[in-house]
């Protein structure tokens, strides 16, 4: 696309954006939901199975609310697990323009599952990534180098960024920065926590001045806590809490769905710390079992692309994820797919009461919003969560800076035992930091037997080779 068009293109529709409520969007995204629907019943033989297994008639279904009444949910196991590809693959699909694979990151025990794209889709995907990165760091008033780090062979396309695609090399993106990262007005760093902790270090210990540039990032692959924003905000010399500071977001994709599916901005990371430092908050939206759990991440998402649902619900409306692609190209069309996560849908009165109990001044976003909890099989047995430990971890800069940020949780005699792995080079005893950590966690959640092991000496190291998602829990 012309450069000069894609820019007016931009500018046209974070106008209408602007002069658009999420609720009429959602009312536009619900038209295409139905013909989205009828393709996908029409041209995938294996959704036409699910679909007359659970005696769902085509000609029944003519709006949302049809459609989410009388439709399976769909799943890994019922679809990747039991069908082959060819019955997956909607009919009109022409299987020689099948440009790229996605796969699921197989973190979970059902294997992975795969997304498909069209030479079509691939062509247009430059600019959904353009779009995002103008409404997320106004790539068209600062000139941008985007430095991926994400691992499994996940690249980004854009017709107006320079892209470095690093994967997981803590030192080839720290050489791109020091070496071509004056030429830029702005860095986007984008890679899963664990990683941009190891690259914090790393740029630590090589004396990076992270303060010479406007320096952003994006979170993806797995949930994290206020703290560890605040850590990488203060190693890469930004603020969270100011707007002229770089900013440090979240993105949630699915690989069999699509990548940047969900996606923090400003104000919903303003929403989230205000709930932080206003309990009560969350009492409102989430009910007062809220108070133990931690604060979900509060996300955008756009209801032109995917029909959101939460379904399952408890009182206050936290339940299961469930996402349906509202493209009409897609070649494998997933309807009603549950994701594995908890999350759940917030409207816009909910918002608005959120912004009136505040005593900030913030805007709310022009998409709807969710608040995602995480992956279902990251809550322990006994209603903690695995960020409960992320939390703790960064809570205290000093220990932070000792920590890799990798660490395993199983069950023990009484309790939990939580095993963590210091950094390369870590100035302070095991023994001390194992007291500290053991202290604040058992002050909140009972005995948790705390040990600290050094980097080589982690016992679980070996499954930490940043290409795969770090298992956290083993019950």
């Amino acid at each position: 696309m012309n450069p000069i068009f894609a820019r007016l293109s931009r500018r046209i529709i974070r106008y209408q954006l602007a002069r658009t409520t999420s609720d009429q969007l959602i009312q536009l995204g619900k038209k295409k939901l139905i013909r989205a629907f009828r393709r996908a019943a029409r041209h995938s033989s294996a959704y036409q199975i699910l679909l007359r297994e659970h005696d769902a008639s085509v000609c029944d279904i003519n709006t949302a609310d049809d459609f989410v009444r009388r439709c399976p949910v769909l799943e890994k196991s019922n679809t990747f697990r039991r069908f082959p590809i060819d019955q997956l693959i909607a009919s009109d699909t022409d299987k020689s323009q099948l440009a790229s694979i996605l796969t699921s990151s197989g973190h979970g025990s059902n294997g992975f599952a795969i997304g498909l794209s069209t030479r079509k889709q691939l062509k247009s995907t430059a600019t959904l990534i353009d779009m995002g990165l103008e409404l997320a760091f106004d790539i068209d008033r600062y000139k941008t180098l985007l430095i991926n780090c994400l691992p499994m062979g996940v690249t980004f396309q854009s017709d107006t960024v320079c892209v470095a695609n690093v994967s997981v090399r803590e030192d080839m993106a720290c050489a791109i920065v020091e070496q071509a990262g004056a030429a830029f007005e702005q860095i986007i760093l984008c890679g899963d926590p664990i990683f941009l902790k190891k690259l914090c270090d790393f740029s630590q210990s090589k004396g990076l001045d992270w303060g010479r540039y406007r320096v952003n990032v994006i979170v993806g692959e797995e949930t994290f806590s206020e703290s560890f924003r605040d850590y990488l905000a203060l190693v890469l010399n930004s603020n969270p809490d100011h707007p002229a500071s770089g900013l440090i977001g979240s993105s949630m994709g699915v690989g069999e769905l699509g990548l940047n599916l969900f996606n923090e901005t400003r104000e919903t990371i303003a929403m989230r710390r205000a709930c932080m430092a206003q309990p009560d908050l969350l009492i409102d939206l989430f009910g007062r079992s809220a108070i133990d759990a931690p604060v979900p991440s509060f996300m955008v998402f756009n209801p032109m692309r995917t029909f959101v649902e939460v379904v399952n619900t408890d009182k206050h409306g936290n339940g299961d994820l469930l996402v349906s692609m509202l493209d009409p190209d897609i070649p494998i069309p997933l309807m009603r797919y549950k994701t594995g996560d908890k999350a759940k849908l917030l409207s816009t009165a909910e918002l608005n009461a959120v912004c009136r109990k505040t005593n900030k001044d913030f805007s709310l976003p022009s998409l709807p919003v969710i608040a995602l909890h995480g992956r279902a099989k990251d809550y322990l047995p006994d209603g903690m969560h695995l960020d409960h430990f992320k939390h703790l971890l960064y809570a205290d800069p000093a220990i932070a800076a000792q920590v890799s940020g990798a660490f395993r949780l199983t069950s023990a005699v009484n309790g939990l035992r939580w095993e963590i792995q210091l950094q390369h080079g870590n100035e302070i005893s095991p023994q001390s930091i194992a007291s500290s950590l053991q202290a604040a966690a058992s002050l909140t959640y009972g005995r948790v037997e705390t040990i600290c092991y050094s980097y080589h000496d982690f016992p679980h190291g070996k499954s930490l080779d940043y290409e795969r998602k770090f298992v956290y829990w083993l019950g």
